[in-house]
């Protein structure tokens, strides 16, 4: 979650600053009045008079301090909806036993984290100094001159010089948390960055384990070619190349209305499906051109194209009519 902490305590302290610039002198004056009211008490007491000051003070106080605690507030809830949105959450003050791990609290001491966080409070301390010994060089002269002038003058002035380096010491926090924001948003965009192994990671759970796949791919292959030669036994003829490609035809009209494959290959698979076709007296033809083409042009369970049934017919004729002829003979 990208958010800046030091950037709302900035943005605070300026409201703050800017606030108690306008809301200072009417305080004063309340607290003034709250003075003369208590002064000017009876020294008689009773549970009634104690309820009526207790509420005026109450009041009074609300008056005085209300409008800082609203104004933080506001400035807060703004800033921090500006940075992460509306988030809710509780996890935060959920217990977590695993910052009691000295281990762990360990690491937190001296990670980048604590690093990061004592330079910017090394830079918070050398601000209020510098501003502070600035503001004072500067006003060197008048604080000599507090001995000849009332009180209410001397609030004036201190006023002045305290309104002059907290203004100062905000705007200079600001310019911190502005660096400290763009750092925040630096360090999130980096994690966000995953690793060669995150990306294996993510890509096993979204896509699959790479291993896994394969291994049930060689097995769905190794399936479908028992069932392919499970079929072959039942196929009328097998054309050649002789040697590179073999294709197994079967005619059945009840299933296809024209011959169909039901088992094809190359290579080794030829060799397979012609071994195979010898065991079980399923007849070899050798066509070069049409198992080229109906290894090329019929997937498995297909019926071959209409510019190969001519061919087709013709082989299949020869084979029925070489059956035939044994029949006859073994007869």
């Amino acid at each position: 979650m990208l958010k800046s902490q030091e950037l709302t305590s900035a943005v605070m302290l300026l409201a703050l600053v800017g606030l108690m610039k306008f809301w200072l002198p009417g305080a004063f004056n309340r607290i003034a009045d709250l003075f003369r009211y208590l002064t000017n008490l009876s020294v008689e007491w009773s549970i009634r008079t104690v309820w009526n000051v207790s509420l005026t003070v109450s009041w009074q106080c609300l008056l005085i301090l209300g409008p800082i605690f609203l104004a933080s507030m506001v400035v807060a809830v703004v800033i921090n909806f500006l940075q992460v949105g509306s988030l809710f959450t509780i996890e935060t003050i959920k217990p977590q036993f695993s910052r009691l791990n000295p281990i762990e609290g360990v690491k937190r001491m001296f990670g980048v984290k604590a690093l990061v966080q004592l330079v910017k409070s090394l830079l918070k301390v050398v601000i209020i100094g510098y501003y502070l010994y600035d503001v004072i060089q500067k006003n060197m002269g008048i604080f000599p001159a507090l001995q000849g002038v009332s009180v209410p003058q001397s609030v004036v002035l201190l006023g002045n010089i305290l309104f002059e380096l907290a203004w100062k010491i905000a705007l200079a926090f600001l310019v911190l948390a502005i660096a400290d924001f763009l750092y925040q948003w630096w360090e999130y965009e980096k994690n966000l960055r995953m690793s060669h192994d995150e990306i294996k990671e993510e890509y096993k759970q979204t896509e699959g384990d790479p291993q896994l796949k394969a291994q049930i791919k060689k097995r769905q292959r190794m399936m479908a070619m028992r069932r392919m030669m499970e079929d072959l036994k039942q196929a009328d003829v097998v054309v050649t190349n002789p040697t590179h490609y073999a294709v197994a035809l079967k005619y059945d009209p009840s299933k296809h209305p024209a011959p169909y494959v039901v088992a094809k290959g190359q290579d080794e698979i030829a060799r397979r499906i012609r071994a195979l076709a010898e065991e079980n007296n399923i007849m070899i033809m050798e066509n070069k051109p049409l198992a080229r083409a109906l290894h090329a042009q019929v997937d498995l369970g297909q019926v071959v194209p209409a510019d190969l049934y001519k061919a087709v017919a013709e082989v299949l004729a020869l084979v029925y009519k070489l059956n035939k002829r044994k029949k006859y003979y073994s007869a």
